[in-house]
């Protein structure tokens, strides 16, 4: 999923600056009364941190770590039938709450709203499949990856003889669906100018869309449209294969000396989450099948 924050336009691709007509265009968008709300309860009032405190000591202090999430992109974030947070960026989140001791607090929110919330000091944390853009990186800090990310088309497979290649989506006649302020918008820009996108606020409705003829495809991360197409009949699934259409998916968390600390624990831990291989089991329960990832793809040098 890919975009979000205060004059910015919510991790998919890196290559394109028109991120502000797209997927997470929060910089268009101030603050304003967030969605989002809190799955688990209200922000704790005690993890505001102090004039020159560490946000790193008042989440150890406080024994959880607020972890901002969006619940609408299996298999990376969503709810599981008993109402909980789950998926690959739940479990690594769980992961890192684990090694540090404390527990952790999922607050949902839009993906359109999630930087404002992190703004707002709704939580300490976006883990949340977000796509590390140079336009989000004007507004938030984000981590070394954890993930690459990759785009992909999805079409109802009766329109199978439509989309036989890539190109066939490049084209003015063509009508795509995407969640709001997503990364996958770079993508679209970038290799598939001539197609028409039309902007949903959730990446389910974008795919209903294609489902009751509305558009003709929806373009947002493969993994993503791939297990919808599993649980729905009629759909076909494209992979985006294009040289630099994928992007990294990083945490991203506030400026500041205050979360400096937090932030080189932070890389710290994901380069050990990869070394140690800690994130195999994680990896194969929700992307069974798929080639490990490349453990120097994820842990920059010290």
């Amino acid at each position: 999923m890919e975009q979000a924050g205060a004059n910015l336009s919510p991790d998919r691709s890196l290559a394109s600056e028109q991120e502000g007509v797209s997927r997470r265009n929060l910089l268009t968008r101030a603050v304003p009364a967030l969605a989002a709300a809190s799955m688990i309860g209200p922000s704790r009032a005690e993890a505001a941190v102090p004039p020159g405190g560490s946000r790193l000591d008042v989440i150890l202090k406080a024994g959880k770590i607020r972890v901002g999430t969006f619940l609408q992109y299996k298999p990376y974030t969503f709810k599981n039938p008993a109402g909980e947070a789950d998926g690959w960026d739940t479990d690594v989140a769980k992961a890192l709450a684990e090694d540090m001791g404390v527990k952790p607090e999922f607050v949902d929110n839009s993906w359109d709203g999630i930087i404002p919330a992190l703004q707002a000091d709704k939580f300490d944390v976006i883990i949340a499949a977000m796509s590390n853009t140079k336009k989000r990186s004007l507004v938030v800090n984000f981590t070394h990856p954890y993930y690459m990310a990759s785009s992909a088309f999805i079409y109802r497979t009766a329109d199978a003889g439509r989309f036989g290649t890539l190109d066939k989506f490049n084209n003015a006649g063509i009508k795509a669906s995407i969640l709001i302020q997503d990364a996958s918008h770079i993508t679209a820009q970038r290799f598939f100018p001539k197609a028409q996108v039309v902007d949903f606020n959730s990446a389910e409705e974008a795919i209903l869309a294609v489902q009751t003829r509305k558009v003709d495809c929806s373009i947002a991360e493969f993994s993503f449209l791939s297990q919808y197409a599993k649980e729905h009949q009629g759909l076909s699934v494209k992979a985006v294969d294009y040289p630099g259409s994928t992007s990294p998916l990083a945490g991203a968390l506030l400026a500041g000396p205050e979360n400096e600390h937090f932030k080189t624990f932070l890389n710290s831990w994901i380069q050990h989450f990869f070394w140690s291989a800690q994130y195999e089991p994680i990896y194969k329960k929700w992307f069974a099948g798929a080639p490990l990832p490349k453990v120097e793809k994820f842990v920059a040098p010290l």
